[in-house]
This record gives C-alpha cells, structure tokens and sequence, in this order.
C-alpha cells in the first residue's frame, strides 16, 4: 500500500514539474508572403532566435 502511495506522489510531482515555466509563446503560420516573419526576425537583432520549419512527414 505504500508503494502505491509514493509512485502516485512521484507521478503527481513528475507532472507539476512538466508545466510551461512562463507564458505560451503563440506561433503564426506563414502563407505565400514571408516579409513579416524576415521583418520581425530582423527586429530582434542581438537576441537569441530560432527559426524552425516543420512538417508532418
């Protein structure tokens, strides 16, 4: 019984742990236009960026 009781304390600490630390950062998906992605890039001289393309496949 008490084994029980220290894996649950362990998952439940596990997934407080895994909350975003900070708030969400929203994500704009591009159309065929990509000048206010290089625009905003651009902006952000002298911080760090990353630029990720991503796909399903």
């Amino acid at each position: 019984m008490k084994r029980s009781g220290f894996m649950l304390a362990g998952l439940a600490a596990g997934l407080v742990g895994c909350a975003p630390a900070g708030p969400v950062q929203r994500f704009d998906v591009l159309n065929d236009s990509s000048e206010p992605l290089r625009s905003r890039f651009n902006a952000m001289k002298g911080k760090v960026r990353v630029l990720m393309l991503v796909s399903p496949t």
